[in-house]
């Protein structure tokens, strides 16, 4: 995972404090894993982008989403449960904890989540144009909506499906993660009369659904273990990020996520 250089320098600048010489040491760090991971793991490092305001306009999306899925790792090391989101918003605990723990240890499955979040921090929208027996036909296409994306899946050439299965897994698993209460309102079909609503478990078996596709046809440098592993463990992906939206996410949403479209 490569993080800009206003990043390593203020994890170099709030870890190595006893040292001044922070342009050797950011050198030193650079693109080494072995390295940088106990830095990424340091309690200062959290405490100080949760704090200070202006730490946000310093540090890249990336570095703040890894040192906060490290933080609910070390979090859940206290606390057997983690609270699932009923239909009705209320939580409820589930004693899940240490399998959560387990899936954000995996450097492979911690990595995958922090990328999943970034690329929800800028989301795109395009209008597709096609002909059929009754002319020229449009459609605004938005790669936050699960429902677009499903249909770019019927539009697109099969070798180009893999990436999509994986971005509606992707919408599944971020829209139910990080906005468990309003997950369902964003779900709009604005080509039918009527607003249709999913619930939490229906973004369970598209999550699962799609992530199981995308194994067969993985996108570099993830590989099928990694997709095949989060269709079976989205719910527990999903309470990594449940965890993580309840506890340091909410003040900071909207200055990182625009609002999904709805």
């Amino acid at each position: 995972m490569r993080f800009s250089d206003s990043d390593l320098r203020f994890v170099v600048e709030t870890v190595a404090t006893r040292r001044r010489d922070y342009d050797h040491i950011i050198e030193l760090v650079r693109d080494k894993d072995d390295l940088l991971e106990p830095m990424l793991e340091d309690p200062r490092l959290s405490e100080r982008l949760l704090n200070e305001q202006e730490a946000l306009v310093r540090v890249s999306p990336r570095l703040m989403f890894a040192v906060l899925l490290r933080r609910v790792r070390r979090d859940l090391e206290q606390r057997g449960y983690v609270l699932e989101v009923d239909e009705r918003g209320k939580r409820l605990p589930v004693f899940q904890a240490g399998d959560v723990r387990e899936l954000l240890a995996d450097p492979t499955a911690r990595d995958y989540l922090v990328e999943l979040l970034c690329s929800f921090v800028r989301t795109n929208t395009a209008v597709l144009y096609w002909r059929d027996a009754r002319g020229w036909r449009k459609r605004k296409i938005c790669d936050i909506n699960l429902d677009d994306m499903v249909a770019l899946c019927h539009w697109v050439e099969p070798e180009f499906r893999g990436r999509i299965y994986k971005r509606i897994g992707d919408i599944a698993l971020f829209l139910s993660g990080i906005y468990p209460d309003h997950a369902g309102g964003f779900v709009h079909r604005p080509r039918t009369l009527t607003r249709a609503e999913r619930t939490i478990a229906d973004y369970e078996r598209d999550g699962k659904r799609f992530y199981a596709l995308a194994a067969r046809q993985p996108e570099p440098p993830w590989t099928p273990s990694l997709f095949e592993q989060l269709a079976e463990r989205f719910t527990l992906a999903r309470h990594a990020l449940n965890t993580l939206s309840d506890a340091y996410l909410k003040p900071l949403r909207s200055h990182y996520f625009a609002a999904p479209e709805g």
